[in-house]
């Protein structure tokens, strides 16, 4: 963006608009805001945003060029003992070279009532902290002096983000707790051209978009043979678009359960810059396309430079790794294998590396680094392989073409027609089973004549198997052996949680602890290496908590293994998807062994649901096996990988049925 520092010389000009429907100057506070208690619109919120107002503006200055400014002012209410942690504040600011962004300005006062007089403890800029998180980051933090139940905190700061136009902050309309009033605004000359993109559920009280007259001043100097230099002033008209957005009572986001991340719904407004033109200047454009990420990123030369150029230097290792390996899947596996388990992963995401020979020689690096070792050798190995860029969950959706909006990067090969997906920096993924933590919208195929895509929701699938035979004794003990099976992502969560622990004897000491009323008798475990298809439990146990006995009779839980005792779903109403992130599928088998003189008096009533388009289906089977055995099935399927918030209520009464069900009891009585 020095480009833009460069360009003409206007003199500084500045256009704020006032809130049209509101107005609340910094410390001026109304005593009936200390006065209050309770949010009536929502008496759970531990806090509530009673107003804020921000704006961005492109000046110009004429000792530094054009420069972004962002305003923000912010009043929160304290309502609850919870709500003291919104007293605490981060502030991102990029860096990028000599170029970083500054906070400046920065004015903060909470307000508390005592004695029925307002109290006022100003924030001192000693308690406001600075830190250098990486080389794309700073961090401003600072709390809120005196704040407890009851207080009101106001703050207003100014940003300097100088050159970063394309950077210009989101402004989130929405929070985690309630926002009565939310008001931006962003003021740019015409010479700039953004683009604007509305995310988020809620609805605007006001959205205007306007062109406003203006007049600059030009300062030049000038000289002729007759007279010294002097400067003059000439008026140049130009014309400031103005976008302006009020959002008002805005309830909280509530995050629940299978959700990507917050970033991706919570109601909010971006800009992204397309084109700057100045008066008797070119038109520069800024706005890409998926055309030019994918011919840039292939001529970049830390991305593109070092997976499509030629890596003779790894012939020698490569020709060792495959000996005697002649199929090209085998080769696939061998040499995701090699890098996975002779190279480090230090912990950073990113799509670009510091080169393949310095990855060789410190046997480490970040996820670029280990995924393009990773195509290096498979390309070498004579397979198709590109590598695939895409955003985490965490990082949320990119909404527009910004190679910005990518942090991720891992392998395509395709081998006979079939395309198979690799990650080398993560140890317990497999061949097309990425990390969960990537199963997020679409991946952008870098390398060919033109963009290409692959879906990462649909890539993969879990499934578990809880296979168990159980003698139910005449005290109501249980007894027996339980088998459990888990492939795919099922598998994945399995083993890394397996891998918190010392040991596999370790992990289960740990699950014989949190079975209280069990007695844990044997526990096997198979397959814990990523590349075995499934991983197994084998348990022996007696538990004595999954039945009743009163009297002449025994009551029995017919689902022992794998309950579901509590539905994530608990919203009244959920505006965005659910995302499961993959399909997947859960069975019980139970046999239940009746003892001597005991009959079966009452059995569960067996049932099956499915949701519309068959999305999801829960089927509970009961039935006799002669005169004492009882046959217990359960299958649980989700059929999409994300669901539509139409869906909801659907899959949220799923849930409950199917806990309903499970709360049905064996009956037997003695004889």
């Amino acid at each position: 963006m020095k480009i833009l520092l460069l360009l003409p010389f206007f003199t500084v000009f500045s256009f704020l608009l006032q809130a049209k429907d509101k107005s609340v100057k910094f410390g001026r506070i109304d005593k009936s805001d200390l006065e209050m208690t309770v949010y009536n619109a929502d008496t759970t919120a531990v806090a509530v945003i009673l107003y804020e107002n921000g704006t961005s503006e492109i000046e110009y200055l004429q000792n530094e060029g054009w420069r972004l400014v962002f305003n923000k002012h912010q009043r929160i209410k304290i309502l609850k003992k919870d709500g003291v942690n919104y007293a605490d504040f981060q502030i991102l600011l990029n860096v990028s070279g000599s170029d970083r962004e500054e906070m400046h300005s920065l004015k903060a006062i909470t307000f508390n009532l005592e004695d029925g007089k307002v109290v006022k403890d100003e924030l001192s800029r000693k308690d406001v902290h600075h830190e250098e998180v990486n080389k794309y980051r700073n961090l401003e933090t600072f709390s809120m002096p005196n704040v407890k139940v009851g207080s009101v905190i106001d703050i207003k700061y100014e940003i300097n983000c100088k050159s970063f136009f394309r950077n210009m902050r989101p402004w989130l309309f929405q929070h985690s707790i309630p926002t009565i009033y939310s008001e931006y605004m962003v003021l740019v000359p015409d010479y700039f051209k953004f683009r604007q993109f509305v995310l988020g559920f809620e609805s605007f009280t006001t959205t205007e978009e306007t062109t406003i007259p203006k007049t600059i001043n030009q300062t030049y100097k000038t000289q002729s043979a007759t007279q010294s230099g002097r400067y003059q002033q000439s008026t140049i008209p130009i014309s400031v678009n103005c976008y302006h957005m009020i959002a008002e009572n805005l309830p909280k986001f509530e995050e629940e359960a299978f959700i990507s991340t917050v970033d991706n719904y919570i109601q909010q407004v971006q800009f992204e810059l397309q084109a700057v033109q100045f008066p008797q200047s070119q038109l520069h454009t800024y706005s890409q396309s998926w055309e030019s990420i994918n011919t840039n990123l292939t001529e970049d030369d830390d991305f593109g430079k070092i997976v499509f150029a030629p890596a003779n230097f790894l012939d020698d290792s490569k020709d060792e790794i495959l000996a005697g390996v002649t199929d090209d899947f085998e080769k696939l596996l061998v040499l995701f294998r090699y890098v996975r388990d002779n190279f480090s992963f230090n912990g950073f995401n990113g799509i670009y590396s510091k080169g393949l020979r310095k990855v060789l020689k410190d046997k480490n690096g970040n996820v670029a680094d280990l995924n393009f070792l990773l195509a290096a050798y498979l390309r070498s190995a004579g397979l198709d392989a590109k590598p695939v860029v895409l955003s985490t969950r965490s990082n949320g959706m990119f909404i527009y073409p910004t190679v910005t909006g990518f942090n991720y990067v891992v392998v395509l090969c395709e081998i006979g027609g079939e395309k198979l997906l690799l990650d080398a920096s993560d140890e317990f993924s497999n061949v097309n089973e990425l990390p969960f933590k990537c199963l997020n919208g679409q991946g952008l195929v870098v390398g060919g004549k033109k963009p290409e895509w692959v879906d990462l929701h649909g890539i993969g699938e879990s499934s578990s198997s809880f296979i168990s035979q159980i003698s139910i004794q005449t005290d109501g003990t249980l007894t027996g052996t339980a088998n459990i099976a888990r492939t795919g992502y099922a598998a994945q969560a399995f083993r890394r949680d397996i891998s918190k622990f010392k040991s596999e004897d370790e992990y289960a000491e740990d699950y014989a602890q949190k079975k209280v009323n069990w007695e844990i008798e044997s526990h096997e475990i198979e397959g814990v290496d990523p590349f075995e298809d499934r991983v197994v439990e084998k348990i022996g146990f007696s538990a004595k908590n999954e039945s009743v006995f009163a009297g002449d009779k025994i009551y029995v839980s017919p689902v022992v293994m794998n309950p579901t005792t509590e539905n994530p779903f608990k919203l009244k109403e959920r505006k965005y998807p659910v995302d499961f992130g993959y399909t997947f599928k859960e069975t019980e088998t139970v046999i239940f062994t009746v003892p001597d003189g005991y009959e079966i008096e009452e059995m569960p009533e067996s049932f099956k649901a499915t949701l519309p388009d068959s999305k999801a289906t829960y089927t509970f089977g009961a039935q006799k096996l002669g005169e004492h055995q009882i046959h217990i099935v359960t299958d649980f399927k989700i059929n999409v990988a994300v669901m539509f918030a139409e869906d909801y209520e659907s899959i949220k009464q799923l849930l409950n049925l199917q806990i309903e069900k499970q709360k049905q009891q064996i009956i037997l009585r003695k004889i």
